[in-house]
């Protein structure tokens, strides 16, 4: 007689599924081991009681497949036959059953559980799929459902197979019945509203080490069920040594005709410094090497950590991402922002190499990523857990650290005192870090280490002036410029500006680059940006991006933000007669970067005016100090209310459920006056909802909009959403209706 065969997927049986699984695990865990290690100090417990606890939801994470709607799905993929998925039962329930008794049998074998009372392994495994809530919103059928008939010859395969792995390792199997569970019932009983689970966790002393603890189960079960399904191997951590790096930096260096023959010593004390660093260097001295042979030397010594490098702008992130590509060569470096899917659409790569579900989990040895990615897992939005135990393994880059508001400041301090003491290593990059901030990172980081660039410190990049009047008035002067063929930027505060000056200005062929573009149209000028002779641009030129231009044009702005701008004047530093023409702030201005009306830009312009036009970097550096003296953000109604929302959000989630609120306003992770939503410009309509364009393609012809202006303005086909709107490719988009004045401040 044929055995029967239970699958796990219609090209893997049961068994090679869960031995691939197992496979996987092994390396994974061998990579985590020091953070296993670490956590066990912190929290409590033993190396090998954590493995087999781990091991167990590996071996028992898919038994639910042995139930006969499944094995249906199964066989009727196989054979190219429909199903009807409503007949379907989700197997983490009925996994469950199996591995909540699991869990229970081996407290009672190993005298305690891994955790507390809390069955972590039976959560993680109800977990690996979908979300899981008190609500059980995502097992809503199935609380409708009949408990499924079970394939009892494949459920005791199933385990004879878990206690064979578990005796590979030198583990004894705890012993679970097979039985015919009502599984939605079972779970209810624990986490549902009149579940226990509540009961449980106020009784446990130390809720961070829940959700650590948690995190790494879970995401030490998704590595193994996603590269035992893939069956592919992926290295853990970055396989380049500093030697390595260092020739690669020379042949980039080279073909940019940059001359580089060894670390400056500002990047030879950041290579030798072990643990959390502030780096404050000016732009163009090199942060970018300095802070890669930082992560290569403390990676080497946490035994093969990852990397993470978050930047403030998608536009940076895929500068960077492009260049550790570079460095540490195709499919080990990961780019994780809300339209990363798009930006290497046209080359030809292997798909397995790159995939969205690795890189948005931080699973590749090198990941960039804007600095949102790294904080939404503090709400439990998305794959958390994964996030949670891959920085808690890594060391993270945060750069252009200066650049953020109150609110998302106020969660990247929380996120900073929980990944340090779960043993991530950070470095803080900045051109321009007024005092306050210093402080405020020295006391949220342990044994910080802040490493000044001061061989710069007496030298001029550029010429200042002041000019008491707006910038539009300047017409001429930028005309000249550009006539007399000097590679001129014009920087204003926001964009109904930059799209007024750059109609003005449009007989010199000039680039407009802002926010507010569509995917295609602004990935399009960035490539044109290092030919432009006029580039006609927003704030989004101040941060990590690599061009050079002669003279700049600029609306007075807080002090670190204009020396920022000034950074992309003379880069290399090489030039003689660059300068930076500063203009009075307008109205708008204010209300963007100083709402409480503080005289931020007052102060700021008047102390630009009153030095002289040979500023040092030191002297940038005092402009800056005084301009920010008495500031105290910690005060700052707005930074507090950020600072409290991870304890509060994770308090309402007792740490480890997911977060089914995705549009609550309190859980963003940038401060923004007015909502802005992804809309389609109304005149894509037609080619939209045409067959030319899949919807997995629609991204790319959208643009954020203020949320009001959507409200008053949206259309909806086809369950899309269309706003009317003016959209130019060599503008961008404005309100269709000129007389909402309004824009000025929203784009």
């Amino acid at each position: 007689m044929t055995p029967t065969i239970f699958w796990a997927k219609p090209d893997q049986t049961y068994e090679e599924h869960i031995r691939a699984a197992y496979a996987a695990w092994k390396s994974t865990v061998s990579a985590k081991r020091n953070l296993i290690q670490r956590l066990g100090k912190l929290y409590g417990f033993s190396e090998e009681r954590f493995l087999k606890s781990s091991l167990l939801t590996v071996v028992l994470h898919d038994i639910g497949k042995n139930i006969e709607p499944f094995q249906q799905m199964m066989r009727a993929k196989k054979e190219g036959k429909s199903f009807d998925y409503r007949e379907n039962y989700r197997h983490e329930l009925e996994s469950y059953c199996f591995i909540f008794r699991g869990a229970m049998a081996l407290a009672t074998q190993e005298g305690g559980s891994l955790m507390g009372k809390l069955p972590l392994e039976a959560l993680a495994v109800l977990g690996h799929h979908k979300r899981i809530d008190p609500s059980l919103d995502s097992f809503h059928r199935e609380s409708l459902s009949a408990k499924p008939p079970v394939c009892e010859e494949g459920m005791n395969l199933a385990l004879t197979l878990a206690g064979q792995i578990f005796q590979s390792e030198g583990y004894q199997f705890p012993e679970i019945p097979v039985h015919e569970y009502d599984p939605y019932k079972e779970v209810s009983k624990l986490i549902g509203y009149e579940g226990i689970f509540t009961k449980i966790y106020d009784r446990e002393p130390d809720h961070e080490a829940v959700r650590a603890t948690y995190s790494l189960l879970k995401a030490i079960l998704h590595y193994s069920d996603w590269l035992g399904s893939s069956g592919k191997e992926l290295p853990y951590s970055v396989k380049i040594d500093p030697d390595q790096l260092f020739k690669e930096i020379e042949q980039r260096c080279a073909a940019k005709q940059i001359a580089f023959t060894q670390l400056r010593p500002f990047q030879q004390q950041c290579a030798d410094t072990k643990g959390n660093v502030i780096a404050v260097a000016p732009t163009g001295s090199g942060k970018t090497e300095a802070a890669l042979f930082w992560a290569l030397n403390n990676i080497r010594e946490m035994q093969d950590a990852k990397l993470i490098y978050l930047l403030p702008t998608m536009v940076t992130a895929n500068s960077i991402f492009m260049r550790l590509e570079e460095y540490f060569g195709k499919g080990n470096v990961g780019l994780s922002h809300s339209t990363a899917t798009f930006l290497r659409e046209n080359e030809e790569e292997n798909p397995q190499e790159r995939t969205v579900l690795f890189d948005k989990s931080f699973i590749k040895p090198a990941t960039v990523a804007t600095v949102d990615q790294f904080l939404t897992a503090g709400f439990n939005t998305g794959k958390w857990t994964l996030i949670e135990a891959n920085a808690a393994n890594s060391v993270v880059i945060i750069d252009e650290i200066h650049s953020y508001d109150p609110w998302t400041l106020g969660l990247i301090i929380e996120s900073l005192k929980h990944f340090s003491k779960l043993g991530t290593r950070f470095m803080l990059m900045s051109a321009t870090l007024p005092h306050y901030l210093i402080e405020l990172f020295t006391r949220s980081l342990p044994d910080v280490t802040v490493i000044r660039d001061e061989t710069l410190l007496s030298s001029c990049r550029n010429q200042y002036q002041v000019f008491d009047k707006p910038i539009e008035d300047a017409i001429a002067e930028i005309e000249k410029e550009v006539v007399q063929g000097k590679k001129t930027l014009v920087v204003v505060n926001n964009v109904a500006k930059c799209q007024e000056l750059y109609k003005k200005l449009g007989h010199l062929n000039p680039l407009c680059y802002h926010s507010k573009f569509t995917f295609n149209d602004r990935r399009a000028k960035e490539e044109r940006i290092d030919d432009a002779k006029l580039l006609i641009a927003t704030q989004v030129v101040e941060v990590s991006l690599d061009i050079d231009f002669d003279v700049m044009f600029t609306e007075c702005a807080p002090p670190d933000a204009l020396i920022q701008r000034a950074g992309r004047v003379n880069r290399r530093r090489v030039k003689t007669g660059s300068r930076i023409l500063i203009f009075l702030p307008s109205k708008t201005s204010e209300k963007i970067y100083d709402p409480d009306s503080t005289g931020l830009l007052t102060r700021s312009f008047e102390k630009f005016k009153t030095s002289p036009p040979d500023l040092t970097e030191s002297d940038l550096i005092s402009i800056v100090e005084d301009v920010y003296t008495g500031r105290d953000i910690e005060q700052s109604e707005i930074f507090v209310d950020a600072s409290r929302q991870y304890t509060e959000t994770q308090g309402k989630l007792m740490e480890i459920f997911d977060n089914s609120n995705k549009v609550e306003d309190k859980l963003s992770t940038r401060m923004e006056k007015y909502l802005q939503v992804p809309v389609i410009p109304l005149q894509f309509r037609n080619l939209i909802t045409s067959l030319d364009v899949p919807p997995s393609k629609r991204r790319l012809y959208e643009v954020k909009m203020p949320y009001w202006y959507v409200r008053k303005h949206k259309e909806i086909r086809d369950e899309i959403m269309f706003c009317e709107m003016k959209y130019d490719s060599d503008i961008g988009a404005s309100f269709a209706d000129d007389k909402d004045d309004v824009a000025s401040l929203i784009l």
